[in-house]
This record gives structure tokens, C-alpha cells and sequence, in this order.
């Protein structure tokens, strides 16, 4: 519970978070654009995209992609991290299942992405590519 509190400030600190009479807001689709996407663009895409061949059944182009799911279910389940197998795969708990299977994502990364589940996954582009 302490991790998910932390987290959830870590997010809120990253957002972009502005504030608007006395209120604190963010815009999902610009956090899922500025923060998430590069990370899967940099990090995921080479194996993970329909620009190359799809390993493991998961393509995280497209919104469908991560909600249809790879060989081993969906890869995400929003507001859930236990549930997520991009989580536990990106936090390297399985070596079988690590990814990126040669280096981890940094600190910031992974913290990015299990805010952005919890936050229940907003992503803003088109369920099909």
C-alpha cells in the first residue's frame, strides 16, 4: 500500500499536473503522449509493434494491442499492478519474463508505467492501427 500512495504522488508530481483554481489537473491523453508513449517507442517497440515482427503475440502500437493481449493474456489490467503483466514483466521479478529481456527500464520508467495503470491506462489513440 505504501509503494502504491508513493507512486500515485511520484505520478501526480509527473503529470504535468497544473494548477487551476486551487485544484490540481492533468490531462490524460498529454501524460499518455509526453511520459508513456516514448517509453514504449524507445523501449518496447522494436519487438512490440506492427513495424516489426510481433513477439509473443503483444503489440503495444495501438490501444487494441495491449487490451486484446499477448500469448499469455492482457498485458494490462488499468488500476491494477498485480494484474498487469507489462508490470511485473518490466520489473524484472521472472527472468524468464523480463522485459526488456537485456536491459531494465530505468527507475523512472517503470514508475511512469505502473502510474499510468494505476491510473487506469489512459491511452488516447486509436483501437486499431
Amino acid at each position: 500500500m505504501r509503494r502504491t500512495a508513493w507512486l500515485l504522488i511520484l505520478g501526480a508530481t509527473l503529470l504535468g499536473c497544473r494548477a487551476e483554481e486551487g485544484a490540481r489537473s492533468y490531462e490524460p491523453s498529454q501524460f499518455f503522449r509526453t511520459r508513456i508513449l516514448p517509453i514504449l517507442e524507445n523501449r518496447c517497440f522494436e519487438c512490440h509493434s506492427s513495424a516489426h515482427e510481433i513477439e509473443g503475440g503483444l503489440s503495444l502500437d495501438s490501444r487494441l494491442g495491449w487490451e486484446k493481449a499477448g500469448d499469455n493474456g492482457p498485458a494490462v489490467t488499468p488500476r491494477d499492478l498485480k494484474k498487469s503483466l507489462l508490470i511485473q514483466a518490466i520489473r524484472h521479478l521472472d527472468s524468464e519474463s523480463a522485459m526488456p529481456p537485456k536491459k531494465k527500464l530505468q527507475p523512472i520508467e517503470i514508475a511512469l508505467l505502473e502510474t499510468w495503470v494505476l491510473l487506469g491506462a489512459p491511452d488516447p489513440r486509436s483501437k486499431s492501427n
